[in-house]
């Protein structure tokens, strides 16, 4: 897939490798492959250090943007999948188990979009419904019991918003997980790898510690939904996804999120190994910083956290 903004790049890519297989082994066409090499780096600095916040929202729904699955079998030893909520059924929009990150035991959650066109509409596209919420206060409840750290990744457009989930209480069963999350007595690091939408987001955020990717975003609704609501037409989603400071660098600078996290030039689908490493090296330093934080101190850093948002000044 390559996105309107992109094609520049794409086409010199495209010609640099045509004249690759014409000069073959000779040296014929040498300077001007420099040449154009020269251009096509040009080109990606210009486009992917430029990006305005709707082409990060674009770039975060990348079919090839690495998911849950990819961060998890590079980061995690031994992860032992749990399954259902106990009283509905299983949700594969999510996923969730025991792990080892780091040498460290954690519970680990994340958002499943899935890999292939089956497995991705099997998992709904990563958006959860009411007995994957569920789920995953389990989880959350389970790491309280065994004190083990909290890691959630989160991806999703947002919860399922179909009549289905409604009847089941999907409000109720993001709502306690909301609660869970300021109760469980453990640190809760959670990391935005991709899209992070509306409460269906939320339900692993509230955490000690929130990193974005820098080509992820996190907002109450998406800009086309924003749009259609705002100015009654989906197609002013940039001028929306603009007002609506959704992006990781808007969100750091509103104290929303904590960190950053440096994105290989192109997205994380052009070097997925680069991108897990930078999640894999904040994932550390981070467990590594709340290892021993004693609990009563925990909790009252997470209350004075979120009592903080929203501060502001008047004058």
């Amino acid at each position: 897939m390559i996105l309107d903004f992109e094609r520049p790049v794409k086409e010199l890519e495209e010609r640099i490798g045509e004249l690759r297989r014409l000069a073959g082994e000779s040296g014929e066409l040498r300077a001007e492959i420099s040449r154009l090499e020269d251009a096509l780096a040009s080109a990606k600095r210009r486009i992917y250090l430029n990006l305005t916040p709707y082409q990060r929202v674009q770039v975060a729904r990348h079919p090839e943007r690495p998911n849950f699955r990819v961060y998890r079998d590079a980061l995690a030893d031994d992860f032992y999948e749990l399954s259902g909520d106990r009283l509905y059924g299983d949700d594969p929009a999510v996923q969730g188990g025991f792990a080892r990150i780091g040498g460290r035991n954690v519970v680990l959650v994340g958002h499943d979009k899935g890999k292939d066109v089956r497995s991705r509409v099997k998992g709904n596209f990563g958006m959860a419904h009411p007995e994957g919420y569920r789920k995953v206060r389990r989880l959350y409840e389970l790491a309280g019991r065994f004190g083990l750290p909290i890691v959630a990744m989160v991806d999703t457009p947002g919860a399922f918003a179909g009549r289905e989930a409604e009847e089941r209480g999907q409000a109720w069963a993001i709502s306690e997980d909301l609660m869970a999350l300021a109760r469980v007595p453990v640190p809760v690091v959670s990391v935005v790898i991709g899209e992070g939408g509306s409460g269906g987001a939320l339900a692993m955020c509230a955490a000690d510690y929130v990193g974005m990717l820098e080509n992820s975003y996190l907002s109450v609704i998406a800009p086309e939904a924003c749009a259609s609501i705002i100015f009654r037409d989906s197609s002013r989603a940039a001028e929306a996804a603009e007002a609506m400071k959704l992006t990781a660098r808007d969100l750091k600078d509103h104290a929303i999120i904590d960190e950053v996290l440096p994105e290989p030039l192109g997205g994380a689908h052009n070097d997925p190994a680069a991108a897990v490493g930078a999640v894999g090296e904040a994932l550390e330093r981070v467990l590594s910083g709340l290892n021993g934080v004693d609990t009563k101190s925990l909790l009252q850093a997470r209350y004075e956290r979120y009592r903080r948002m929203g501060n502001h000044t008047s004058v």
